[in-house]
Parts: C-alpha cells; structure tokens; sequence
C-alpha cells in the first residue's frame, strides 16, 4: 500500500506529461508543422505565379460590382467610412486584417491538434484542399480588390487596408495583387473557427468560433480587401474543401472527422498522418 502510494505521488503510474500533451509523440508534432508549412509555401509560390492581366482583373472587379450593385447591396465604401469614423474601430480593422488570418489560422490549427488530435487530419486536409481551390480560383478569375477604386469612395492607404495597396511588386515571387476571389481570409476562418466550434464543449469557446468568420467577413470587407462577393466565394471554397476532406475520409476512415474529447497513446497509433 505504502509502495503503491509512493509510485502514485512519484508520477510512475500516471502518463507522462509529453504522452498526455502529445498523444502521437514530439516527431509527429514536428512532421504536421512540415507538412503545413510546405502547404502554405506552396500555395503562396503558387498564388504567385498565377497573376492575371491587370485589365482583366479591373474587368471582373467591375462585373461583381455590377452584381452587388444589382441586388442593392453595395455597401463596402459606407462600411469602411463608419470605422474610420470610430476611430479605434478603423484601427483595430487594420490590424486584425494584417495580424489574424495567418496568426490566427496557425493558433487555431495548434488548437485543434493539442485539444481534438484525432480531428486533426481532416480539419488539415481542409485547409490544404482549399489552398489548391483556391489558386486554381486566381488563376481562373483574377479579380482586383476594392481598395484599388478610391473613385468608389475607398481609401488607400496602408493604415486603412492593413497592408500595401499596390500594383506590383517586381522580384517578390509571393506577390499577387489580385487574388480576391475567394477571400481566404473568410474561407480558412470558415474551416478552422468553426471546426473548433464544433469540437469543443465550452459553449463560450463555441459561440466565439462561430462568430469568428463573422467578425473576419466584415474585417475584410471594411479594410477594402475584399468585396462581400468575394467572402461567399471563400464560404464556397471553405465548402468543397469540406467535400474533399470527406473523400479522403471516406479512402481513408483513419482521416474521418473524430469528436471524442481526445486521444490517449493508446489510440493514437490509429490515426494516420
């Protein structure tokens, strides 16, 4: 009994901390942080090549306005002038647009990973077939976004959009000023926040995730990086990556959506890469 008491407060019997955090193991960690960042590298190179003539991005700019216009809902230039009159609003809009999607994106992939390890997989495959989507998208429709178009009454500025309003940027492989469609920024929020939304149980942690594509649809929006119309398509783009991921769920049950509340060492070794 004494012995017993001893191992118990000595930690022997319990996991140890490394399998409690990391059910997969440290190796594991490191080989997703890999595969996500060549993920992301090959998508930004791949956005990169893929600019389209500036003519024809003014030009299918121009037919969504014609669209939004037609419905009566452009509302953009009076979006961004109201948090320009707040003041604090138009800055933090600013900064959340040049500081969340990525930031944001990559807290949330850690999230999932460390809290829900065995949805992990299919959340990434998400991620990573809406990045191809997404530049098959640019290269299909180049589109410039509304902070080109002060004559439409948008600023341009780096303090207002959150980045660099500019044309081009010679030598800089990453650099596509037109890739508005979709609006990744809405369509990763979409993936990840309301994946967390589903698997957590907090329901404080689930209404923030939900409303968190919400809070970005607007960032992207009253900064001028975005038309509405582009954050529907990134709504869209968000949706067939969901399709994509159950394809691969369905090849491979072991990359399926799991919603129990986590994984022991035990278990891990069922879920592939």
């Amino acid at each position: 009994m004494a012995e017993a008491a001893v191992r118990a407060s000595s930690g022997v019997d319990r996991p140890r901390l490394v399998d409690r955090i990391l059910p997969r193991g440290p190796l594991d960690l490191i080989l997703q942080l890999l595969i996500i960042a060549a993920a992301y590298y090959a998508w930004r190179y791949a956005r990169g090549a893929v600019v389209g003539p500036q003519w024809l991005a003014f030009e299918n700019a121009r037919d969504l306005l014609a669209i939004e216009r037609s419905l009566g809902l452009f509302f953009e230039p009076d979006l961004q002038r109201w948090g320009l009159e707040q003041g604090w609003v138009g800055d933090a809009t600013a900064w959340g647009y040049a500081n969340l999607h990525f930031r944001g994106s990559c807290l949330m992939l850690l999230l999932i990973y460390l809290l829900r390890p065995g949805s992990y997989p299919f959340v990434r495959n998400m991620v990573i077939a809406a990045m191809g989507i997404s530049v098959l998208a640019y290269l299909a429709y180049p589109t410039a976004p509304p902070r080109f178009f002060e004559d439409l009454g948008f600023a341009l500025s780096e303090e207002v959009t959150g980045n660099r309003p500019i044309l081009s940027d010679p030598g800089n492989p990453l650099f596509n000023p037109f890739a508005a469609v979709p609006s990744m920024h809405v369509g990763l929020s979409m993936i990840l926040a309301w994946s967390l939304a589903y698997l957590l149980r907090n329901p404080f942690a689930k209404v923030f995730f939900f409303l968190y594509p919400i809070l970005m649809t607007y960032i992207v929006c009253a900064t001028g990086n975005h038309w509405w119309l582009d954050a529907v398509f990134g709504a869209l783009t968000a949706l067939l990556a969901l399709g994509v991921a159950s394809a691969f769920a369905w090849a491979n049950p072991r990359w399926a959506l799991r919603v129990e509340k986590r994984l022991t060492s035990d278990h891990a070794e069922t879920i592939a890469v």
